[in-house]
């Protein structure tokens, strides 16, 4: 690549890696002008070179590649990443190592804050000073850094080593020691392959005294007001369908601006026989490896016993993730945010800024129809999907009436169970006297509780208009 190319976007760059690394072993890329996500879900055994200053996420997903930056990098450098090795020769911005399970990162220079967050094992060496917080949330690997850290270290650190040459705090939530023969041994040769000198460096060895708890998912409960919704069922003024005669669409597209977008037949993403193939990443989990084969990307923002992503560390920090993936996946799958119902309209609204293409909506304190209705706003630039525990089509049908674009299927459910539900969908939905899902809206359902209608603007039975709030 040559001069002349140096304004070239991320998309362009990594389209024309990859083309190039499927006849070559190696690639150079000169004028590099700080294009985030470049070089990422590198395949493995190349060799790669990169003159110039990188953006975020550089190297990001790496499954093997061996990488040299000669130049600053931003953001989360190696960003999930897998396998191989990234050497910057330079600097880099805050988060590097984010969620490393393997291979080996070296920076040349300093970092800054909120260096091998969530690492899982692989390496990261860092030879000048970290100025901010060093691996927290980390449960493996080693981080190995020769000069000063000026934050904290090793908050809701579960395992992995932290070796530091330098000054820093030594706080009472350490387990601060010199470092072992056999410790020191090994570190020296890693220094050594890897360009750093470790003549007159005098490590000592930390771990936390944090003893954690094993992460688990908080279950998902779904509150619920179903029950108190009726169905309308045709009679007079709408003809009712009568399947086999009649003909009812129940097919959704998830991303069909994408290259492969995901054509279901009927309203359900599911797990079981047949399902679609998910690259789910969750919070602080490894990065899934199987983005060239996947269907479909999950950003999986369900809580654990972490709260929040540490590479979402402000609200915006989402279109930096959406980018990760699509740059990592040539663009080619849609992207899904699955995450818990809270400020419905606002968390919707950023999802569509970040590019995602839609939201898998959970209800852990509020009841689901309540969370789906306040996604009508938004419904036409986003596919909103409600997860379910069960494959009722009388409920969903409801919750469809209300907003959502179709179901999350948390259960595994097989081919025989898919027909079946696929044929009572329809038959209920044709009831209705609809032809089409997507024509379903409130104005099919009905509710004998007061409460319900002012939370969802369903009318009250006997009523076609709904409560003066919802008149607007």
């Amino acid at each position: 690549m040559t001069d002349s190319e140096n304004s070239w976007s991320s998309s362009i760059i990594n389209k024309q890696l990859h083309k190039r690394l499927e006849n070559h072993e190696s690639a150079k890329v000169t004028n590099l002008d700080s294009q985030p996500c470049i070089a990422v879900n590198m395949p493995s055994g190349k060799n790669l070179t990169f003159d110039g200053d990188a953006g975020d996420n550089f190297g990001g997903m790496n499954n093997g590649s061996n990488i040299i930056l000669n130049g600053d990098a931003g953001r989360f450098v190696g960003n999930g990443m897998n396998n191989g090795e990234i050497i910057i020769n330079g600097n880099c911005g805050e988060g590097v190592g984010h969620c490393l399970s393997g291979g080996t990162i070296v920076i040349q220079g300093s970092a800054e804050n909120e260096a091998g967050p969530s690492m899982k094992g692989g390496d990261l060496i860092v030879s000048g000073n970290i100025s901010g917080d060093i691996g927290t949330c980390m449960s493996g690997g080693n981080l190995i850094v020769c000069g000063d850290v000026l934050g904290d270290i090793g908050k809701i650190m579960t395992g992995g080593k932290i070796f530091i040459a330098g000054k820093f705090d030594e706080s009472e939530n350490l387990n601060i020691s010199n470092i072992s023969p056999s410790d020191w041994k090994s570190i020296q040769k890693t220094l050594q392959n890897h360009g750093v000198n470790p003549n007159g460096l005098n490590f000592r060895s930390i771990s936390s005294n944090y003893k954690g708890t094993k992460t688990l998912k908080i279950k998902n409960k779904n509150h619920s007001i179903g029950d108190s919704l009726i169905l309308v069922n045709a009679v007079l003024s709408r003809r009712p369908r009568t399947i086999g005669l009649d003909k009812v669409e129940m097919g959704l597209s998830i991303g069909k601006n994408k290259k492969e977008p995901l054509n279901l037949t009927i309203p359900l993403l599911w797990n079981g026989d047949n399902a679609p193939i998910y690259a789910d990443w969750g919070i602080n989990q490894k990065s899934p490896s199987n983005f060239d084969s996947a269907n479909i990307a999950i950003i999986n923002l369900s809580p654990t016993e972490i709260s929040r992503r540490l590479d979402m560390q402000r609200s915006t920090d989402l279109a930096f993730v959406v980018e990760l993936i699509k740059q990592s996946t040539a663009k080619r799958i849609p992207i899904m945010v699955k995450l818990n119902a809270g400020e419905v309209e606002n968390d919707l609204e950023m999802i569509s800024k970040s590019g995602a293409d839609g939201a898998i909506l959970m209800s852990q304190n509020m009841p689901l129809e309540a969370s789906i209705t306040a996604t009508r706003k938004i419904k036409n630039n986003l596919i909103i999907l409600a997860t379910c525990d069960s494959l009722d089509p009388e409920s969903i049908t409801k919750i469809i009436s209300l907003g959502a674009s179709g179901m999350f299927l948390e259960n595994n459910c097989s081919n025989k169970d898919l027909k079946e539900f696929g044929t009572k969908l329809a038959d209920t939905v044709g009831s209705l006297g609809v032809g089409n899902l997507s024509d379903l809206g409130p104005e099919h359902l009905r509710t004998n509780d007061q409460n319900t209608a002012a939370i969802t603007g369903v009318p009250l039975v006997g009523y076609e208009s709904v409560l003066p709030m919802w008149r607007h």
